[in-house]
């Protein structure tokens, strides 16, 4: 019983969130608007300066004429496609949208009230930090968490354990001096002293022994004997090719294993032109989701309740009609975000004197805590977030997860009533470690890389190209962001310019370059062929087939995901690539888009970017020639400002490609759209452009620094204001 109540609530939640919606009447938020970004904008431009079509802003022509003209010829793609009240609501809005006083910033309302559900990527942080990196399973053997330590018998509680690692090496007899482990969780110390683990020699078993805290993830390890002569582990049950002939072992340690909880969530859908997982329209809720829900929740709330004396210490045997209460008092707010009303605080301190577990289990099923409400209250003609709204928005934009006790206390305390106490905990958020996982996080979904982990290549023509690997180019990309933002110039610029990348063991081996030697893992490009995010293989193998490279993806990626220039799609009769010589190059195969006057209308301005890229093989790999042939790999980034303006930017190499990209107005004003697409989780309107518009200026104003763009993006009134 009490699971079919807690779906129908979940639904419920669901069908509010729908209704919150808003229905003010102004043109740039009309159904018309929408019509409008979705058909035509592409052609005409954002708020109808024209590009690839006609201007539009403040036309002469009348709205029958508007009508007739989209009804009969639009979209350009596909004439036809909309007529009727299709064509009547565009026209309307071209007339009373698309007016140059209708567009005044003074006169644009803010954004919609709305429920944001949770992404799988903040439902995995939202847990780790209200129970503890443990959970949902914890034993004393897996304790990752020592504020759980009492629950381990009276032992002593190691950090990291769960992430521990057992080596031995039989020497066959063979007299050593040392023997260490050395690899990609310790910079691959060469000696014992610079940092390597030592093993313990046992005379009872002949063996060198050791046990270390490694840390959760992936890595790759060697055994040194003597400091000098580097090994593969024998009893590893998994090795890799390390580059240089010989084979390195390979670790898999995880704390959470198969009970992740976030693994059972629907994954987060990611719409055509919106590369990042945060895309808060197309999270509507079905009953798939609240059976998923209900699955990841039972067994963290029986984890919660097993280890409820952690959470408040209390004399849990026989008095739990005492203790559920305060447990409630105490993490309920922390679930919900948000101070409990007395009718909420009754209702769930009433359950956990009963059932501890059921009430937990509600707590996590609610839509308080499964949904961030961004609804505010009334303040003159629009809403203002709550204080605790605004405390979970900064938490949640900055570092993945639900806000601290601190910052709620702030709020509860009026620190988030004005703009400065906003912009004192924005900028203490920017400096929390984990606001580099969200820089790193962001950049990787920007340049598509997160679909590497997934992407399937030719094993019999990229046999190194496994889910280690995969999972370390996607650490690279990672890494290399926060490390620009972090630790390097903080521009934006060199998100693209920069002439080194960060990697480990395993993506050294693949670039075929030594790994690196300083705990920062910074390597450094010698000889010119790579440049910043655009030389990392997680982009470059995302936009690739599995066995041949794609001119038309890498194109399409730097037009819409760095420039933000959108493409129609092609004509519905527009066919395939027509039989060519089975030896031609990739060049040849697509110079058919260009000299076909049907296709030649998008492709001008999308092959002759991916050409640019050819010299990087299917998985980003560096390549002189193919299929025999000498690459051609010159290239054009044509309209870098705005399509339709005719202009040429050939290049020669990635790292000038890199520098036209990263030289234009449309790269950081690109850059700007799309961190707010990542905070705010949605597409932007037209209605929303002032705040972009504003943010831009900030971010212009700043030199491009990327920190004070996060900052600066909390800091409009468009962040606590709502329609």
């Amino acid at each position: 019983m009490r699971r079919v109540a807690l779906i129908c609530w979940v639904l419920l939640a669901a069908c509010g969130n729908d209704r919150q919606i808003d229905s003010h009447d102004d043109p740039l938020s009309s159904r018309g608007a929408a019509l409008y970004q979705q058909m035509c904008q592409v052609c005409h431009g954002e708020t109808g300066e024209g590009g690839l079509g006609p201007v539009l802003q403040d036309t002469a022509m009348t709205h029958g004429q508007l009508e007739t003209a989209i009804s009969a010829r639009m979209p350009a793609n596909n004439p036809g496609q909309c007529t009727g009240e299709c064509a009547t609501e565009i026209a309307t809005f071209i007339r009373s949208g698309l007016t140059s006083r209708a567009l005044r910033c003074d006169a644009v309302p803010p954004g919609p009230r709305r429920l944001r559900l949770l992404t799988r990527r903040e439902y995995r942080a939202t847990v780790r930090d209200l129970f503890g990196s443990g959970a949902p399973v914890m034993s004393c053997a897996r304790a990752t968490d020592c504020a759980f330590r009492d629950t381990c018998g009276g032992g002593t509680c190691q950090p990291n354990a769960c992430a521990s690692q057992t080596f031995a090496y039989d020497p066959h007899g063979r007299s050593l001096s040392s023997v260490h482990v050395a690899g990609s969780f310790n910079a691959w110390a060469g000696t014992i002293t610079g940092g390597g683990l030592p093993l313990v020699f046992s005379a009872a078993t002949g063996l060198w022994v050791g046990t270390f805290a490694i840390g959760e993830g992936m890595a790759q390890y060697k055994l040194v004997l003597d400091e000098r002569e580097w090994i593969a582990d024998p009893r590893a049950p998994t090795a890799v090719p390390d580059g240089f002939g010989g084979t390195n072992s390979v670790l898999a340690l995880s704390c959470a294993g198969d009970a992740d909880p976030a693994a059972k969530l629907v994954a987060d859908a990611r719409p055509a032109g919106f590369p990042f997982d945060t895309d808060a329209t197309s999270a509507v809720v079905t009953s798939a989701h609240v059976d998923a829900f209900l699955s990841a929740a039972e067994p963290l709330a029986e984890f919660a309740a097993a280890h409820a004396n952690a959470l408040v210490p209390c004399d849990w045997s026989g008095h739990a009609a005492t203790c559920g209460p305060q447990l409630i008092d105490v993490l309920g707010p922390r679930v919900f975000r948000r101070p409990l009303t007395a009718d909420e605080a009754a209702h769930y301190r009433g359950l956990a004197s009963e059932d501890l577990t059921g009430a937990l289990e509600a707590l996590l099923i609610s839509p308080h805590f499964l949904y961030r409400s961004e609804l505010g209250v009334a303040a003159g003609d629009h809403f203002r977030l709550t204080a605790h709204e605004i405390a979970t928005a900064l938490s949640y934009t900055f570092v993945g997860t639900t806000p601290s006790a601190a910052l709620l206390a702030a709020a509860t305390g009026g620190e988030l009533d004005g703009t400065d106490g906003i912009e004192r905990w924005a900028r203490t958020l920017v400096a929390d470690p984990r606001a580099r996982d969200q820089v790193g996080e962001l950049v990787l979904q920007w340049v598509g890389g997160q679909d590497v982990l997934t992407v399937d290549k030719r094993a019999d023509l990229y046999p190194g190209f496994d889910d280690l690997t995969r999972r370390a180019l996607a650490t690279e990309t990672r890494r290399f962001a926060a490390d620009v933002a972090f630790d390097g110039s903080g521009r934006f610029e060199d998100l693209l310019l920069a002439n080194y990348t960060v990697l480990d063991a395993t993506s050294a081996a693949f670039y075929r370059v030594a790994a690196p030697t300083s705990a920062s893992g910074r390597v450094t490009y010698a000889d010119g062929r790579r440049a910043g995010v655009l030389g990392h293989a997680s982009l470059l193998a995302t936009t690739a087939h599995s066995d041949q490279t794609s001119p038309i993806r890498r194109g399409l990626l730097i037009r819409r995901n760095l420039l933000c220039e959108e493409l129609p799609p092609p004509p519905p009769f527009a066919g395939g690539v027509p039989e060519v010589d089975p030896h031609a190059t990739t060049r040849e195969r697509f110079a058919m888009h260009t000299s076909n006057p049907v296709c030649a209308g998008c492709h001008q301005y999308i092959d002759g970017v991916g050409f640019g890229l050819e010299h990087f093989d299917p998985v980003g790999r560096w390549r002189d020639t193919e299929g025999g042939a000498a690459i051609d790999a010159s290239g054009d980034l044509g309209d870098v400002e705005r399509l339709g303006t005719h202009t040429s930017a050939p290049y020669g190499t990635v790292p000038e490609l890199a520098e036209i990209i990263a030289g234009s107005h449309a790269a950081t004003s690109c850059f700007t759209r799309q961190y707010l697409r990542f905070a705010r989780g949605l597409r932007e309107s037209l209605a929303q452009r002032c705040d972009r518009l504003w943010l831009e200026d900030r971010f212009d104003a700043a030199g491009h620094d990327v920190r004070e763009l996060l900052v600066q993006s909390v800091l409009s009134p468009a962040f606590v204001e709502r329609r």
